[in-house]
C-alpha cells in the first residue's frame, strides 16, 4: 500500500515538518519518524510504502522542528484503519491542527457553560472515494455545516443542492462523496438550515478551496481538519465583570464576600447581559494569621481553598452560639472595608465549635469520606501542614525541628488526628459551597474565570513536600516599569523547570485539572514567567537587583569584542563617590562613612563586608533600637538604593566569565559617570541582552512547557502578558490558543502612549484596568498632562475635566465593547463610573492593590450590596443596552 501525506502549513526559513507514525497489524507494531519534503510555500508532502495484509491501523501526527525546538500539532494522533478492499493508493490531505485556531479555542468549556448545546453524533456512511472532514465548534442554532462546489454532486454552487455534513465525533463534520480524481474540484463550506433544507450562507474568503489533479493516482482521498472560515459576525464576542470574591458585599456574608455570594453576583451579571464573572485567586494564604495573609497571590497550597470564603451559617451542621455570631456579623458587615483579622477570628472560632460538636458525625459522613478519597493526594498533607504551622507558630517549616523535612509516613500517621481532620473538613465544606455556586452560574449561562498565581509561597505545603521542584535560594519578582521603578520582589521561590520536565510537568497539570472543577476560564498571572522569570538572589531585597532566568548571559570576551575594557570593580560593585555622599546623606554623611563604608582613597568608597548586600542592611536596620542615629527609614532606603548602583551582575558559578546587565542601568550614577563612547558601547550591550539575543531561546523554553499546560484541562486560558513583553510571546500564545490581555493605558511595544481597543487581536481580552492599577477615575485625576493627552489622542477632546465624567467613562467603555476582542472584561468600579448617581464618592478608596506598597492591605469592598446593585435597574438596563448594541 502507498500512502501520500500532504499537510498544509506555511513554514519559515529554518523550519521543517516531520511525520510521526505507528503501523499496527495484529501483534506487530512499527514506529517511524520521517522527514517530509517541502512541496510549496504552503505544503509539505511525504510518500510512504508499506506491505499490509488484511486489517491494519495507522496512527500518525505531524511535528514541526526548528533548531532545538519541537512542536507537535494539537489534538493527539490521527487514525486510519484499513478495512476491506479500499485500493492500494491512499491520499491524506491534512491541515496542521493548531491549538490557536478559533474553533479549537471554541472547544473550551467556557463556551459550553454559556452556550450549552447537546448534539447527537451520527455516521456519514461508507460510500464515496473522497472523505471531507471539517472541524467546527459553536454552531448557530438550527444550522449545520455543508459543502457546496463547482460539480453536480456538490450542488454546482446551488444553495438548494448543498450537501449537509454529519457530526461523526465532537466538532468533526464529515461527508463521503464520489469525485473525479483527475479533475480540479473547487468547493467551499457553508451553513445549512435544517428547517429550510438549503444552504443559507457560505464561509468567508474570496478564494475557493481546491482539490487539484495531483490526486489522479489515488484510490481514496481523505481531507482532514479544515477549519470553517468565519466572518467577523460569526465569531463570539462576550462581556464580563471582574471583582475579587472578598470584595463582594451581601446581607448574608460576614464582613467579606463568600463563595455563595457568587450566585447573586452571577444573577446580576446575567441580567446586565454579561457572560463572565472574573475573580482573583481563592487559595488558602493563612501563614501568619495576621492581616498580611490577605495577599491572595501568596498561597500556602495550590489546591486548598481559603476558609475566608466559607459561609459558616450554611455548613452541613448548624451554628453554635448563633446570637453571638449574628452580632459579630452585623458589626463586620457595617465596615466599609474588610477587617481580615476580625473576619478570620470569627470564622476560626465558629467552625471549630461546630467541628468539635459534630466530630463523630463528620468522620462517618459518606460525602466527606468520598471527598477525602478523591483528594487524598493533597488534602491530608495540607491538613498536617496547617497543624504544624499552628503548633510552631510559623509557616516557615525550616523551624519545625524534626518536622522540617517532610516524611510521608510520619505525615500519614498524623493525618488521622482530630486537628488535621478539622482542616480537611473545612476544605470539604469550601468545596461544597463553591461547587454549589459554580452549578448555579452555569445554569444561568455565566462562566466563572479564575486566576492562577505564577508563584507559591516559600513557606507552603508545596515547598515542604516537594522542595526539589523549587529553587529555594532565589526569589521571583518583576523588573522595573513605569509603575514600580525599583521593580517588584514577590518573595516566591523560582521553579526547577528541569526537574518538573522529567514527569511532563505533572505538578502543573494537576493544578489545572483541579481548578477545572470550578472554573470555565483562567487568567494565568504573569504568563511571561513561562518564557523566563525575573529572578532575584535572596541576598537582595529590591526587584531591580534581579535578572531574567533562564537567559543567555554576556560572556567576558564580548566586552573586548565591542572595544570595552572590562573593569570588574568599576562595573560590578556599587558606585560610591565622595562628590554625592553629602548630597544623599545631608547632616549624617560622616556617620554613614564611618559606620557603613570603607574608604578606598581618591574619593572612592565601598560597603563594609557586613553591609555588602541589601539583605544584610535590612537585617541590620531591623535590629536598631529607637534613638539610634541611623534608625530612620530614609537612611535605610538611601543605602539600599546605593547597593543597586551597578552595571552588571556576575553569573554565579561562572568564575567571572559571564554577566547579566542590570536593568535600567542608564539611570545609575555609575553609568552617567562614563564617557560618551563607553556609554554607547555598554548601552548597546544592554539592549542586545534584553531585546534581541534571548528571543529564540525564550520561545523554545516556553514551547517546552506550554503544550502540557494547555492540554491539562479544557478551560479557556488567558495570559496576563503585561510589562516587558518579549517579541516571541504573542506568537507562542497565539499558537497555543491562549488569549492575550490588552489594557488601553498600558500599551505593548512602546509605539504609542495609549492603546486603542479597536486594534486588539480577536484572541484577546480587553480591559480598562486590572487589580494592580488605579481605577479609571483615580487614574484620570492623577496626572493632568496624561489626562489631556489621552482625551485628545483618543477622543479629540481638548481641556478635559479634572474628574472623569459619566459621559466620558461611557465613551471609554463603548470603545472596549466595540473592540474585535473575544472578551471585554471590566472591573466593577469602572462599570459604575459611567453612572454619576451610584458610583463611589471615594475615588481613591476603590483601589484593590498598589504593587509599589509591600505589604499592601487587600480589603476593598463594594459600597452597595449586590441586592442594591441589582435594584439599580436603570443602570443595569443601560449597561445591558451598551453590551447588546456592540454585538456582545
Amino acid at each position: 500500500m502507498t500512502w501520500t501525506f500532504r499537510v498544509a502549513y506555511g513554514t519559515e526559513v529554518g523550519e521543517s515538518l516531520w511525520l510521526e507514525m505507528v503501523m499496527r497489524q495484529g501483534a506487530n507494531e512499527v514506529r517511524q519518524e520521517l522527514p517530509m519534503v517541502y512541496l510549496d510555500e504552503g505544503h509539505w508532502q511525504l510518500e510512504v510504502h508499506a506491505d499490509l495484509a488484511g486489517d491494519a491501523v495507522l496512527e500518525y501526527n505531524y511535528v514541526l522542528r526548528r533548531e532545538n525546538e519541537i512542536l507537535k500539532e494539537w489534538g493527539g494522533v490521527r487514525t486510519w484503519g484499513k478495512a476491506g478492499n479500499e485500493g492500494e493508493f491512499f491520499m491524506f490531505l491534512d491541515d496542521w491542527r493548531s491549538a490557536g485556531a478559533v474553533d479549537r479555542i471554541y472547544e473550551a468549556k467556557v463556551f459550553q457553560a454559556i452556550e450549552p448545546d447537546d448534539r447527537t453524533l451520527g455516521t456519514a456512511g461508507r460510500e464515496g472515494n473522497h472523505e471531507l472532514n471539517l472541524h467546527m465548534a459553536r454552531l448557530p442554532q438550527g444550522l449545520v455545516p455543508c459543502v457546496m462546489g463547482g460539480i453536480d454532486v456538490l450542488g454546482d454552487w446551488n444553495y438548494d443542492k448543498a450537501v449537509p455534513m454529519t457530526e461523526v465525533s465532537p466538532n468533526i463534520w464529515q461527508i463521503r462523496v464520489d469525485l473525479p480524481l483527475d479533475w480540479q474540484v473547487q468547493y467551499k463550506y457553508g451553513l445549512f438550515s435544517k428547517e429550510e433544507c438549503r444552504a443559507v450562507r457560505l464561509e468567508d474568503g474570496e478564494h475557493n478551496r481546491v482539490l487539484d489533479a495531483s490526486r489522479r493516482n489515488a484510490d481514496r482521498v481523505r481531507v482532514c481538519d479544515e477549519e470553517f472560515r468565519r466572518g467577523a459576525d460569526q465569531k463570539f464576542r462576550g462581556a464580563g465583570v471582574a471583582i475579587p470574591v472578598f470584595s463582594l458585599r451581601s446581607k448574608s456574608g460576614c464582613g467579606v464576600g463568600e463563595f455563595l455570594d457568587l450566585k447573586e453576583m452571577g444573577d446580576w451579571t446575567a441580567a446586565a447581559g454579561m457572560k463572565m464573572l472574573q475573580i482573583l485567586p481563592i487559595n488558602d494564604t493563612t501563614s501568619t494569621r495576621t492581616w498580611t495573609d490577605c495577599y491572595p497571590y501568596s498561597a500556602i497550597s495550590v489546591f486548598a481553598l481559603h476558609p475566608l470564603y466559607l459561609r459558616v451559617d450554611s455548613l452541613s451542621y448548624p451554628l453554635q452560639g448563633e446570637a453571638m455570631f449574628r452580632m459579630k456579623q452585623r458589626q463586620l458587615n457595617e465596615l466599609k472595608q474588610m477587617d481580615y483579622e476580625a473576619v478570620m477570628g470569627v470564622k476560626w472560632l465558629v467552625t471549630r465549635d461546630i467541628f468539635i460538636k459534630h466530630h463523630d458525625e463528620i468522620i462517618k459522613d459518606k460525602k466527606f469520606l468520598a471527598f477525602v478519597e478523591k483528594n487524598w493526594d493533597w488534602v491530608l498533607d495540607y491538613g498536617v501542614f496547617c497543624v504544624k504551622r499552628d503548633e510552631f507558630g510559623t509557616a516557615d517549616f525550616t523551624k519545625w525541628g524534626e518536622w522540617a523535612v517532610y516524611d510521608s509516613k510520619t505525615a500519614e500517621a498524623l493525618a488521622i488526628s482530630t486537628d488535621v481532620v478539622y482542616y480537611v473538613w473545612l476544605q470539604y465544606e469550601l468545596d461544597r459551597q463553591l461547587q454549589e455556586a459554580v452549578s448555579h452560574l452555569r445554569s444561568i449561562g455565566v462562566a466563572l474565570k479564575g486566576d492562577l498565581p505564577i508563584g507559591v509561597d516559600r513557606e507552603s505545603v508545596d515547598a515542604w513536600i516537594a522542595p526539589h521542584l523549587f529553587d529555594m535560594d532565589t526569589q521571583t519578582g518583576a523588573p522595573p516599569d513605569a509603575f514600580t521603578k525599583k521593580g517588584q520582589n514577590w518573595g516566591f521561590p523560582t521553579y526547577n523547570w528541569e526537574e518538573m520536565k522529567k514527569d511532563g510537568y505533572s505538578w502543573w497539570r494537576s493544578r489545572f485539572e483541579k481548578l477545572s472543577r470550578y472554573f470555565d476560564a483562567y487568567r494565568i498571572d504573569h504568563i511571561l514567567g513561562f518564557f523566563r522569570i525575573w529572578q532575584i538572589p535572596t541576598e537582595h531585597v529590591d526587584g531591580i537587583m534581579g535578572h531574567f532566568d533562564p537567559a543567555l548571559p554576556v560572556k567576558l570576551e564580548e566586552f573586548s569584542e565591542r572595544g570595552i575594557h572590562f573593569d570588574y570593580d568599576r562595573f560590578c560593585k556599587p558606585f560610591i563617590r565622595q562628590d554625592f555622599l553629602s548630597e544623599v546623606f545631608p547632616k549624617v554623611v560622616d556617620g554613614v562613612r564611618q559606620d557603613f563604608l570603607n574608604d578606598l582613597g581618591m574619593g572612592c568608597y565601598e560597603f563594609k563586608k557586613e553591609f555588602s548586600t541589601q539583605r544584610k542592611l535590612e537585617d541590620f536596620f531591623a535590629k536598631l533600637k529607637p534613638g539610634d542615629w541611623a534608625n530612620q527609614d530614609w537612611i535605610k532606603e538611601a543605602l539600599l538604593a546605593m547597593v543597586t548602583d551597578v552595571l552588571f551582575f556576575e553569573v554565579e558559578g561562572s568564575g567571572g566569565t559571564a554577566f547579566h546587565p542590570r536593568m535600567s542601568m542608564v539611570d545609575t550614577r555609575s553609568f552617567q559617570d562614563l564617557d560618551d563612547d563607553l556609554k554607547a558601547k555598554i548601552k548597546s550591550l544592554h539592549d542586545d541582552y534584553f531585546y534581541q539575543r534571548q528571543e529564540d531561546f525564550w520561545r523554545g523554553k516556553a514551547l517546552e512547557k506550554m503544550p502540557a499546560i494547555r492540554g491539562a484541562s479544557d478551560m479557556l486560558l488567558c495570559g496576563e502578558d503585561l510589562g516587558m513583553v518579549p517579541g516571541c510571546v504573542p506568537g507562542v500564545m497565539s499558537a497555543m490558543g491562549m488569549l492575550s490581555l490588552e489594557i488601553q493605558r498600558w500599551p505593548k511595544g512602546g509605539e504609542s502612549e495609549f492603546f486603542h481597543p479597536k486594534n486588539a487581536p480577536y484572541t484577546s481580552v480587553v480591559a480598562t484596568g486590572t487589580h494592580d492599577m488605579e481605577t479609571l477615575r483615580a487614574w484620570w485625576r492623577a496626572d493632568e498632562q496624561v489626562r489631556s493627552r489621552f482625551a485628545w489622542d483618543i477622543f479629540g477632546v481638548a481641556f478635559p475635566p479634572q474628574d472623569l465624567s459619566g459621559e466620558l467613562a461611557l465613551r471609554i467603555l463603548e470603545q472596549h465593547m466595540w473592540s474585535p476582542a473575544m472578551w471585554a472584561v471590566f472591573p466593577l468600579q469602572d462599570l459604575l463610573a459611567m453612572d454619576e448617581e451610584i458610583r463611589s464618592h471615594d475615588i481613591y478608596g476603590e483601589r484593590i492593590n498598589d504593587p509599589s506598597v509591600s505589604p499592601f492591605y487587600w480589603r476593598w469592598r463594594m459600597e452597595m450590596n449586590i441586592s442594591e446593585l441589582a435594584g439599580e435597574e436603570a443602570f443595569t438596563e443601560n449597561l445591558k443596552g451598551l453590551i447588546s448594541a456592540s454585538g456582545r
